[in-house]
């Protein structure tokens, strides 16, 4: 049986389901967080979908291509750059653009893959635990202005499918079936059709019903404890905090955005940098059914119980924190012709949270460079409610069996120059 107290630095979504999954092997679990509750960063602030057959990788030639008009024109895509910003992001730019090319876009999505096939189990193995509930699956409605626009689309999710993810999209659907859906689309929403097999939740509850369940067997969660340092001394790992150290005999950092202040030390690049996710609230006349994608807008509609969501945007301007209310304007005016009965100044819950960006796409997962009692999982970028359960049960093999269960796919190293 396993003994000793891992640590887990990091409230978000990965250190909640870590702690679950170490738990489960027998391991007693602390839970050090920086803010003053659980899910801070990006765990409570997005569109709450698991979503396998979505879960590419960021990094291609389109967003390249986004980022570059963003300079110029900042309403123009879904991935914006800051031009003040340029100097603070320039590592991760450069990677990100050497991990765009088709090739190496596809190879990233392979390995993606690795985690996400088992998402869809492990999900329904916590739905039956109880931790997650009120899990929707009436389909995503992917909606266009043109029915070339659709057609491509459907192209596109119809190649998804035969990853093995997700079933074939429905049939394309005409202007009077899609209101026959949802009753509250405007005028832009002309064709499209359901896409199944993703599903959404309110990632709130499912923090706060993680959480509950957690301390329930034991979990001891530290608030208000930023991590500002870590080392491995034999048979031990210390944890600096303001407050002290905190001796564990493993741990896990899972600190999302702000995990790369703990990676450098630790002899690993990399190159974790905010991405921020901006959402709000409305309150639609019809309150959609279905989760909605707003053709070639990016932005997404999440239905959640008494609340409908808008979610989009990566906005890169080089710092974790501080919403800028121009982006949530042009979310606004990108989504309303295709939406009806909504008075867009009235929305409510206007937040920003940052989501830990990759060059490549991929999350860090596996044992720091000579300090195999170290875990690293961050990284996740805009997949973490999808890639939870999976890395996190990936986590509880690496402490129990250090290296031996690392997947070369996820080295946290990968971007490290070796020799230094």
């Amino acid at each position: 049986m396993p003994t000793g107290e891992v640590a887990v630095v990091g409230g978000g979504l990965i250190g909640l389901f870590s702690a679950h999954y170490l738990l489960e092997r027998g391991y007693a679990v602390t839970v050090l967080e920086a803010g003053s509750g659980l899910g801070g960063g990006a765990a409570r602030v997005n569109g709450g979908w698991v979503c396998p057959a979505r879960s590419d990788p960021l990094p291609s030639w389109g967003v390249v291509r986004d980022g570059m008009r963003s300079l110029t024109s900042p309403g123009s895509g879904s991935f914006l750059l800051s031009a003040r910003a340029l100097p603070r992001v320039a590592g991760y730019l450069a990677r990100f653009l050497a991990s765009s090319s088709k090739g190496r876009f596809l190879r990233s999505w392979d390995d993606l893959d690795l985690l996400n096939r088992r998402t869809a189990g492990l999900v329904d193995e916590l739905v039956e635990a109880g931790i997650i509930d009120a899990l929707q699956d009436e389909g995503f409605l992917m909606l266009h202005s043109t029915r070339d626009e659709a057609e491509a689309s459907r192209a596109s999710l119809l190649a998804v499918s035969r990853r093995g993810l997700c079933p074939a999209p429905e049939p394309i659907l005409e202007r009077q079936a899609l209101l026959e859906l949802e009753p509250g689309l405007g005028d832009a929403a002309q064709v499209g059709f359901v896409h199944r097999g993703d599903r959404w939740l309110d990632p709130s509850r499912l923090v706060d019903r993680l959480g509950e369940s957690l301390a329930s067997r034991g979990v001891r969660p530290v608030r208000d404890t930023p991590v500002l340092a870590l080392r491995q001394r034999g048979t031990s790992v210390e944890l600096a905090t303001r407050s002290g150290v905190v001796e564990a005999s493993h741990a896990v950092i899972a600190a999302g955005a702000w995990s790369e202040q703990l990676l450098r030390p630790l002899g690993i690049r990399g190159y974790v940098t905010p991405g921020k996710g901006y959402s709000f609230t409305i309150h639609p006349e019809h309150p959609p059914t279905h989760v909605l994608r707003l053709g070639e807008t990016h932005v997404g509609v999440t239905p959640m119980g008494d609340r409908t969501r808008v979610v989009g945007m990566v906005d890169l301007d080089g710092t974790p924190e501080g919403l800028h209310a121009g982006r949530i304007d042009v979310m606004k005016r990108k989504a309303a012709p295709y939406l009806s009965g909504i008075d867009w100044r009235a929305s409510t819950d206007e937040q920003v949270g940052p989501r830990p960006m990759t060059p490549d796409g991929k999350p860090l997962i596996g044992c720091a460079p000579g300090a195999e009692r170290i875990v690293v999982a961050t990284g996740h970028n805009m997949l973490g409610l999808s890639l939870a359960a999976p890395t996190a049960s990936l986590v509880a093999d690496l402490v129990a069996h250090g290296p031996a269960a690392a997947v070369p796919a996820f080295d946290p190293m990968r971007f490290t120059d070796r020799r230094r």
